[in-house]
């Protein structure tokens, strides 16, 4: 099934330069395949298997990707030919992706986005406490005492 609808990629195109009639399935799935792969790490994808379960801010990313790609095959000159057009959309994907993955962007149906939001960040934490410690990061690593604790 796919991630977006017909009327959220045409979106992102100029109706007088390109009007869509139907999704590409192909070309969809791997613009989605893209997206949600780069989000893997942060997000559980799991559920996001179509239009309806996919976050509103995702199906844009693909939408984005998806109209790159088509703007792409229809108006460049050759194969190595990119358009600018198509350049933008997908840079402009990769800062909203990369600022989910980064945090600075939250997702509004992440159920966990509204913990994060307000809350102090304190290191070290539980997390850092895992690590060993390096030269980049000496203070990772176990605690050196505890509060009660006597010297």
């Amino acid at each position: 099934m796919a991630h977006i609808s017909l009327s959220e990629a045409q979106a992102w195109l100029e109706a007088t330069k390109l009007t869509l009639s139907a999704l590409e399935s192909n070309t969809e799935q791997h613009a989605a395949g893209i997206v949600i792969s780069r989000l893997a790490n942060t997000y559980d994808i799991t559920t996001w298997l179509d239009h309806v379960s996919t976050p509103k801010l995702v199906r844009t990313l693909v939408s984005m990707y998806y109209c790159s790609y088509i703007y792409d095959r229809a108006y460049a000159d050759d194969a190595s030919d990119t358009s600018n057009y198509a350049f933008i959309l997908r840079r402009g994907a990769d800062a909203v992706i990369n600022g989910l993955i980064a945090g600075s962007i939250i997702l509004e149906e992440d159920p966990t986005a509204s913990e994060l939001v307000g809350q102090p960040a304190f290191f070290p934490n539980d997390a850092s406490s895992l690590l060993e410690a390096t030269v980049d990061f000496p203070s990772d690593g176990p605690p050196s005492f505890t509060m009660g604790q006597v010297f």
